[in-house]
């Protein structure tokens, strides 16, 4: 087995346990039972259960730089605006199991210790993007339509994850383009 694809399947295996069952209620064996892998494998990549949280958070937190990175990209507002968009509601679609996951970590003070730090990190670095994005497409204030901006999405991912059974992610999709396409 690849290295990278064994680490790989850990994590997934970790991800699927620990949003079915809870973080503290699977434990190491179960993961690397559940990746197909011995629980030495499991443990040469991680050296514990924290750490392949972490694994976790930060491979998600990746996929979201990569989103905030579109940002960024030499393009007119409008058009960074909806790449980003899309990248972003893909996102939502894709990784609703972690999503939830997350979620679920944010309510569990013991578990919101361990992972607040980098949640914050990447709850900033998009934050930042965001503000470059709309001081370059002439915001009036982009600090604050940007926290507005940023507070919608979060609305968005919350009332998709947990609230609504059948939420309309694609409509809602377009409607916040409509909203920020034209900025005054």
């Amino acid at each position: 087995m690849r290295p990278q694809l064994g680490k790989d399947k850990i994590l997934q295996a970790a991800l699927s346990l620990f949003a079915q069952n809870g973080y503290h209620k699977t434990s190491m064996n179960e993961i690397a039972k559940g990746a197909g892998v011995s629980k030495g494998l499991t443990y040469n990549y991680f050296e514990s259960k924290q750490a392949l949280l972490l694994a976790i958070i930060e491979q998600a937190s990746k996929k979201m730089f990569d989103v905030a990175e579109k940002m960024s990209t030499p393009s007119d507002y409008k058009s960074m605006l909806k790449i980003f968009l899309d990248q972003y509601f893909l996102f939502l679609k894709n990784n609703k199991k972690y999503l939830s996951f997350q979620l679920s970590l944010l309510f569990q003070p013991d578990l919101k210790k361990i992972v607040e730090g980098p949640l914050q990190q990447r709850a900033e670095r998009l934050l930042s993007n965001t503000v470059i994005m709309f001081r370059e497409a002439g915001a009036s204030n982009p600090d604050l339509t940007a926290r507005r901006f940023m507070s919608e999405l979060d609305g968005i991912a919350l009332h998709n994850l947990s609230v609504f059974k059948d939420y309309p992610l694609d409509e809602m999709h377009t409607q916040l383009f409509d909203n920020y396409k034209d900025l005054k």
